[in-house]
């Protein structure tokens, strides 16, 4: 055994080598012993001054490829269309006052994905995408090691921060000084010559706190004579960990400063001249008893920033001196044996099986992946041979699944994860190639924009693992219905597209649409239950619809709205008539935003509400009127959707709170006192936050009490999130206000809410009134209503009463509060005051 062992360690690589070795110090070991000592004592400070400057030019080294990423990480947007073209449609498109959210915000949100490939492609912390006027459209930027996504996005002509992380799906409204800390500004500031971006990418230096912040500038203009269509920036941070992790590699100490230390020593410039890495003359090191350090600046926009390399003195002379005694004994020791082997080691054991590995090593370096000759020379050398024939393979099976991942990648970003379709991308591109084709050979095409009918309901009451099953299985329907020559997209939610190209005439369009509408009436089953779920249809026909992707897409979608319009479960062509209800939508929401701003078009009327006991005003209902100068009376069934949709609701809801409460307040200086005022209240403001501290605000200022005042809602808030709904509805509860539901039973109320609901009222809605006391369902539907009001101990008031045997049938039946024509009709405050005054409780058997 201990002969074998003996023959391994002669046969090793390791011995070999050392003999090698040992020869050469062997024969220049007399020579090197006299000036030995003296050469140490002169190499400390060449040692240290070489180590300096490799970390100088490692550092700049470093830099510039951080540089050169920073450029061609902006680089891209030259060329990349689908980028440059959502640019152009902001730019075009975007209006503060009156702005697109459905379009401009997919649009930003589609930008900021693009953005976030980018700057994690390219290892970067931030990059940032700005408008023709220099206005911030996009940006994304590194929290610590995640990535947030974030855009601009106008609520009522006021910016919105709108932002989510990488790993989220929905974008949350952001603080507007989260910019800041992002360093990040809605207003790009050049700091350099705008020709300077517009022929070349410019990088540029800013110092930041303990850091050096390397920003990418570059300027888009579609041709020299037309204005700046967008501008790009993408930057990285030179942190202090940046700096610590370069130092613990070189083992030389580099620091950043923003000026000089006391003794510190300027040797120059990091970057003298564009042609060099680091500095283009020897540094001058500065020594002092524990250390050897030199300094280099960079000049930044805000001056000149200082970096400093120092090497620890006694490190270097305890490496040397140990190195010193352990060089000396391994030469005397191998000098030994240096004569007798150097020949037969050289020329057998070293020459051929190098030359040999060698050639493996080209083979693997032109591609050649062939099992080549292992070497069996029983040492270290037979492992490494064996070690490059698996390095061969590894390579091999590498190149294979990067292949694979390529492809893979190209599949995903094209396709939609849940049903294997084409995506919002694919079909833009495929539609834009389309068109080309359509327009060289004067065809017509057709784009479709399905949307599927009462989806959101299905999601809300049998969860959205069911609807996304449900959308797997439409999904492999349409796939089975499209045409071969179609191509059929989800591009979000519910909704599909389907571009149809080389269409004849629109009796082709009608018979497909309603071939797609019939594939719906068959239910379908998941897991096994079944549920029948319609579609509305839009088409938009190339090129009488619109000759570009954005027009027809466009116009298909509100083709699809003005099916749903028409009772859902059917499609629609678009129409000049649909661009005009577009328009005059426009217009009136413009209207309503000048309005807003006038102050003086609304006026609250109130409508009594009597109680059917003794006939007195028991309470009120105030109602909104507008009194448009240019469309006149509208009614609210038209304007308070308007406001939903645009975010004004918060305005005229504030208002409406206030001059409800305020008017209240005055009816008591009339001396009329009425139980409370009934104020309706929007779905959109109970899920405004600051809703709540407003409403104790209006309270406060105007006087009134908390049981004075009953807010009025509708079911549809409560399906929305029954949950959160009940919380919200508590805290009012427990303020003291009462709180009614409004049109009881033409909504989503479930029992299973209804009994941990926190309300007060319940409000019977005019259609069912309207068939007492004849109709039998009518009949059925308020005694239901009534009994359950009972049982749950809530008052009860009954909508849109308009003849005595209506109030008759509710008065028996037992209803708390009649409100209605047969009373009264919404009346001005003047009229309130006057009918409250003359009513006569004692007189309701007379009327």
């Amino acid at each position: 055994m201990k002969t074998i062992k003996l023959n391994k360690r002669i046969k090793s690589l390791s011995t070999r080598v050392a003999v090698l070795v040992t020869l050469g110090g062997t024969l220049v070991l007399s020579a090197l012993g006299f000036y030995f000592d003296q050469f140490l004592q002169h190499s400390f400070k060449d040692n240290a001054q070489s180590r300096v400057q490799h970390a100088f030019e490692r550092l700049a080294f470093n830099i510039s490829q951080v540089e050169f990423n920073l450029q061609e990480g902006i680089s891209f947007i030259r060329n990349h269309e689908p980028t440059l073209a959502s640019i152009a449609l902001i730019n075009n498109y975007e209006d503060k006052n009156t702005y697109n959210t459905f379009l401009l915000d997919e649009e930003k949100k589609a930008l900021a994905e693009e953005l976030l490939k980018r700057v994690k492609l390219s290892f970067n912390d931030t990059i940032a995408l700005y408008n023709q006027n220099s206005e911030l459209i996009a940006y994304v930027a590194r929290d610590h090691q995640d990535y947030h996504l974030n855009f601009i996005s106008y609520d009522n002509s006021q910016i919105q921060l709108m932002r989510r992380w990488e790993y989220q799906s929905e974008y949350q409204k952001t603080p507007l000084d989260k910019l800041e800390k992002d360093v990040m500004a809605l207003r790009h500031q050049m700091f350099y010559d705008n020709k300077e971006v517009e022929e070349k990418i410019l990088v540029t230096y800013q110092k930041r706190e303990h850091a050096l912040d390397m920003r990418s500038h570059m300027s888009i203009r579609l041709s020299p004579n037309q204005p700046q269509t967008a501008h790009i920036e993408m930057s990285r941070i030179l942190d202090e960990d940046f700096f610590r992790q370069l130092s613990e590699n070189l083992n030389v100490n580099l620091t950043l400063s923003q000026a000089l230390t006391s003794g510190s020593l300027i040797s120059g410039d990091l970057f003298p001249d564009s042609g060099s890495q680091g500095p283009s003359r020897p540094l001058r090191i500065q020594e002092s008893s524990e250390a050897y350090h030199a300094s280099l600046k960079i000049d930044s926009l805000d001056g000149p920033v200082y970096l400093t390399a120092s090497l620890a003195r006694g490190d270097i002379k305890q490496i040397l001196e140990a190195s010193q005694q352990q060089f000396l004994l391994l030469l005397l020791l191998a000098a030994v044996f240096s004569l007798l082997f150097i020949y037969l080691i050289i020329h057998r054991s070293l020459q051929r099986p190098l030359h040999a590995l060698m050639e493996q090593i080209e083979h693997i370096e032109h591609r050649d992946y062939r099992h080549a000759k292992q070497l069996t020379t029983g040492d270290e050398l037979e492992t490494v041979s064996a070690k490059l024939n698996q390095l061969a393979r590894s390579v091999q099976e590498r190149e294979q699944d990067l292949v694979n991942s390529k492809a893979k990648l190209e599949y995903m970003s094209n396709h939609d994860v849940l049903t294997n379709l084409p995506n919002r991308r694919f079909f833009a591109h495929r539609l834009e190639y389309s068109l080309k084709q359509a327009q060289s050979k004067q065809t017509q095409l057709a784009v479709m924009f399905i949307d599927l009918d009462q989806f959101k309901q299905v999601n809300d009451t049998q969860g959205h693992h069911i609807g996304d099953l449900l959308l797997t299985q439409v999904a492999e329907r349409l796939r089975s219905y499209v045409g071969r020559q179609d191509t059929l997209a989800r591009i979000g939610g519910d909704e599909f597209n389907i571009l149809i190209e080389d269409l004849t005439s629109c009796q082709q369009l009608a018979i497909i649409a309603q071939k797609y509408i019939q594939m719906f009436s068959e239910p379908f089953t998941v897991q096994g239950q079944e549920i029948t779920i319609s579609s509305s249809i839009g088409i938009a026909l190339y090129p009488r619809d619109g000759t570009d992707s954005v027009d027809l897409i466009k116009n298909a979608d509100l083709a699809m709205y003005q099916a749903k319009e028409q009772g859902r479960n059917n499609f629609c062509f678009f129409s000049d008539d649909l661009f005009e209800q577009l328009s005059e939508k426009t217009e009136m929401t413009y209207e309503l935003r000048q309005a807003i701003q006038a102050g003086d078009q609304f006026v609250l009327h109130y409508q009594p509400k009597v109680c059917a006991g003794s006939g007195r005003v028991a309470s009120m209902e105030a109602l909104i009127r507008w009194i448009s100068p240019k469309f006149g009376f509208v009614p609210p069934d038209k304007f308070i959707s308007l406001a939903e949709e645009s975010g004004m609701i918060h305005t005229i809801g504030k208002w409406v709170l206030e001059q409800g409460c305020h008017d209240y307040m005055r009816l008591q200086e009339h001396n009329i006192t009425l139980e409370h005022v009934g104020i309706n209240v929007s779905n959109i403001q109970l899920q405004n936050e600051p809703f709540i501290p407003e409403l104790m605000r209006v309270m406060k200022e105007s006087g009134i009490q908390a049981k004075q005042l009953e807010l009025e809602i509708t079911e549809s808030y409560i399906a929305t999130d029954a949950d959160s709904a009940i919380k919200t509805l508590q805290t009012f509860r427990d303020m003291g206000l009462g709180i009614a539901i409004d049109d009881f039973g033409t909504g989503y109320s479930s029992m299973s809410y209804l009994q941990k609901l926190p309300i007060s009222r319940l409000k019977i809605d005019k259609s069912f009134v309207d068939g007492l006391p004849h109709d039998s369902d009518s009949i059925a539907i308020v005694n239901a209503i009534m009994s359950l009001t009972e049982n749950f101990k809530l008052e009860v008031t009954a909508e849109g009463v308009e003849y005595q045997e209506q109030l008759e049938f509710l008065a028996q039946a037992g209803c708390d509060e009649i409100q209605g024509y047969y009373f009264s009709k919404p009346l001005p405050f003047d009229q309130l005051v006057e009918f409250c005054q003359a009513r006569n409780p004692g007189n309701l058997r007379a009327l």
